[in-house]
């Protein structure tokens, strides 16, 4: 979540949300740590720790056809559904002493699960950090923002990506401009009411080549709406097609390098190792547990945590630590480590936060 705070956001970040902190979580934190240190130095998986931070996707369903996404324009290849609230809360059940945070989204839109926000409360109820990003055109009245609200929702990132209902849409196809500025205008709206300092809300832009003009009138309508930050976000792309069509002219928005060759990427990107297999992991709305979301269609599942099979068996099981094993050896030999953001520091240039 750092990466989503400015600097002098740091303090009063950890002061917001000091529920969080126990002493069990803090020490696991610290072990993990210590855990990815031995690791490294050793070129071994060493695992002593539980993660701290999982990403689980409600929903692989989505409204909208955006080109670049998976789930989008069609190019996902595994099945899609729902998570059962069932299911979601036996992983909370079972992981809740050890995680700070739950970031409830991946490739689809979280808020097509009808159990959405009964999962964010479920969450919050064990103290943990929820947190999701939506395209946000399911807040349709005052009752669903209200909603949202009353979850315990603790950050909503909601992208919009063009200032004018045209430029938006080229990306967000299918998407209402109008709709989403009239939702987040909603979820203030409704917090305000009800006297609730959460969710933090955040405009997030992602830059491409038909937008990169817009960003300063795109900083400008965050401030008009009121939102509590400002989230400047590069695009991934999967091809060299898609590079020449999407990423912008400015290299300071692209996440790649400049080659000549076809193969993209990314700008300081390491050979070996990567801390999220230490820290943190993705599981499917299916239960099929995957590194992170840069595993799209769970190419390399390491198990399903809706199968009966405990969550900890799975993360210190053999499937994973060979994963483990060879992203410390060489990641390149990975597909999907190949375009991932594993060492680049430019995901988000710009975050602003406007209110305090």
């Amino acid at each position: 979540m750092a990466f989503l705070v400015s600097a002098n956001g740091l303090r009063r970040y950890a002061w917001r949300y000091r529920r969080l902190f126990t002493w069990t979580r803090l020490a696991n934190f610290g072990l993990g740590l210590v855990s990815l240190g031995a690791s490294r130095m050793l070129g071994r998986p060493i695992v002593w720790a539980h993660p701290f931070m999982l990403m689980i996707e409600p929903s692989a369903y989505c409204n909208l056809r955006c080109p670049l996404c998976p789930s989008g324009n069609g190019t996902l290849t595994r099945r899609r559904g729902n998570l059962s609230l069932q299911d979601y809360q036996r992983l909370i059940d079972q992981t809740h002493r050890y995680i700070f945070m739950v970031m409830l989204w991946n490739q689809g839109e979280p808020y097509l699960n009808p159990a959405f926000n009964a999962m964010v409360r479920y969450a919050h109820e064990h103290r943990i950090f929820t947190f999701t990003s939506t395209n946000g055109h399911f807040v349709r009245n005052d009752a669903e923002a209200e909603a949202i609200v009353a979850s315990g929702l603790d950050e909503l990132i909601v992208s919009v990506d063009g200032v004018d209902q045209e430029t938006y849409a080229r990306y967000r196809v299918g998407g209402d401009l109008r709709r989403v500025f009239a939702g987040i205008r909603s979820v203030l709206g409704a917090r305000a009411r009800m006297n609730s300092r959460t969710p933090v809300v955040s405009l997030q832009f992602i830059v491409m080549r038909h937008n990169e003009a817009q960003l300063e009138a795109a900083a400008q309508a965050a401030r008009e709406l009121g939102v509590d930050k400002y989230l400047v976000k590069t695009a991934q792309v999967y091809s060299p097609a898609e590079a020449a069509a999407y990423l912008p002219a400015e290299p300071a928005y692209c996440r790649y390098e400049q080659t000549a060759g076809p193969q993209l990427r990314v700008k300081g990107q390491p050979t070996r190792g990567c801390n999220v297999l230490w820290y943190s992991s993705m599981i499917d709305w299916d239960g099929t547990v995957t590194a992170c979301c840069f595993d799209k269609d769970a190419e390399f599942p390491l198990g399903n945590a809706c199968a009966g099979v405990p969550f900890w068996r799975i993360w210190r099981g053999r499937a994973y630590n060979q994963l483990r094993q060879r992203v410390l050896t060489d990641r390149r030999q990975i597909p999907m480590c190949t375009n991932c953001s594993e060492g680049y520091r430019g995901m988000f240039t710009h975050v602003e936060e406007l209110t305090g």
